[in-house]
């Protein structure tokens, strides 16, 4: 393949196809015209060294075939930004966007709760190439507005999901997208065409009290210390994650108060907690002969220990309890935690100071707890002379 060398024979060509060149260093040469000179210009793309030979060779007519697509279609290097890594395989990509969230979850920067949504999601999106698409090898350049738009309706309408899950799966591409973007996989975030379809507000299940009494009563029985852990879960209002890292030293009987440290809390902000005289002595019993620096519910059948109590051990056990007690399927464990807020507020105590136990951003999102039967009319709005 050579350049052409004058202004005709380049008039009315837009580019060269791409080849390779197998010299010291094995690269994919092309031509493209340059929109700002009307030259053609060569381009290169380094083929990555292998062991194998003859692999080397597929993957470099794989990048061959992918590049001569794009430039049949249109496509010019010219209008994008450089150093861009658009001819890597999108599951490699994945991958490494999974190794730097893990990396991430284990220091600290975010929950196991949202490294374990990201995993699920990357293992979703790679079953989709392998057996959807059947083409594990795709490459970033492809993962474009078209792609999110046949990915999410197979998800939403193959796979049978709720809107809410549909729109759950788009936020999470958004969030990949912007992954690719800040590594030049990709230059655009082709998830901003698409909006949530979900018009459904979040209905949140309460636990009425018998069934509560039952619920704790089943425990009692069963596991006092899982007892314990629900009980602190609906009158102290912590999230399941969260409760994992407490440690017997966050807990001050004296003070009735529990320290939910921002490097534990899910919204970042350290907080004290009260603990109601309800459950103050079922949670000194628990800690009675425990060390400070044992986990406050542990691996040890919840019971304080030094190692850390894994988050899906406690809704494994929450579901087998609800199967056990032919409970409805929609009675998770976190609706102790909104049936706990929705019961303070019937019982009086403060919007602000459930909103703080609660460690809520505003009021506003506690107000959202409090049931229809208490909501009053606007006194200046009902006496408004008008």
């Amino acid at each position: 393949m050579s350049k052409p060398q004058n202004f005709l024979s380049t008039l009315f060509i837009d580019y060269i196809p791409a080849e390779l060149r197998e010299n010291r260093t094995w690269e994919i040469v092309y031509y493209v015209k340059n929109p700002f000179t009307e030259e053609l210009e060569r381009k290169r793309n380094r083929v990555r060294p292998l062991k194998n030979i003859t692999e080397r060779r597929k993957m470099a007519k794989r990048m061959i075939a992918a590049i001569n697509s794009r430039l049949e279609k249109g496509w010019n290097p010219f209008f994008q930004n450089k150093g861009t890594k658009e001819l890597a395989k999108l599951a490699d990509a994945a991958r490494i966007f999974i190794s730097r969230s893990k990396q991430e979850h284990d220091d600290g920067n975010f929950s196991y709760d949202t490294f374990k949504t990201y995993r699920s999601q990357i293992n979703l999106l790679i079953e989709y190439l392998n057996i959807v698409l059947r083409d594990p090898e795709i490459m970033c350049y492809k993962f474009d507005s078209e792609f999110v738009g046949n990915y999410l309706d197979y998800v939403r309408y193959e796979k049978g999901t709720s809107a809410r899950t549909r729109d759950n799966y788009l936020g999470f591409l958004g969030t990949f997208s912007n992954f690719l973007i800040l590594k030049k996989y990709i230059t655009a975030n082709p998830t901003e065409l698409f909006g949530k379809i979900n018009k459904k507000t979040k209905k949140r299940i309460l636990i009425a009290p018998k069934l509560l009494d039952s619920i704790f009563d089943y425990w009692k029985k069963k596991n006092a210390a899982y007892m314990t852990l629900s009980m602190a879960c609906y009158y102290c209002l912590v999230r399941r994650t969260e409760i994992t890292k407490l440690k017997v030293g966050n807990v001050s009987l004296i003070n009735s108060t529990i320290w939910i440290d921002a490097t534990d809390s899910k919204n970042r902000k350290s907080n004290h907690v009260t603990i109601p005289d309800a459950l103050l002595p079922v949670l000194a019993y628990h800690i009675r002969t425990a060390n400070n620096t044992d986990y406050l519910f542990s691996t040890d059948n919840f019971k304080p220990g030094k190692n850390r109590l894994h988050p899906d051990r406690i809704t494994k056990n929450w579901s087998s309890m609800r199967q056990a007690m032919k409970l409805e399927s929609n009675i998770h464990w976190y609706s102790l935690k909104d049936t706990g807020i929705t019961d303070l507020l019937r019982a009086g105590v403060p919007l602000i100071a459930v909103r703080d136990q609660a460690r809520h951003h505003s009021s506003i999102q506690t107000d959202l707890y409090t049931p229809r039967e208490m909501r009053q009319a606007n006194q200046h709005i009902k006496s408004a002379n008008i």
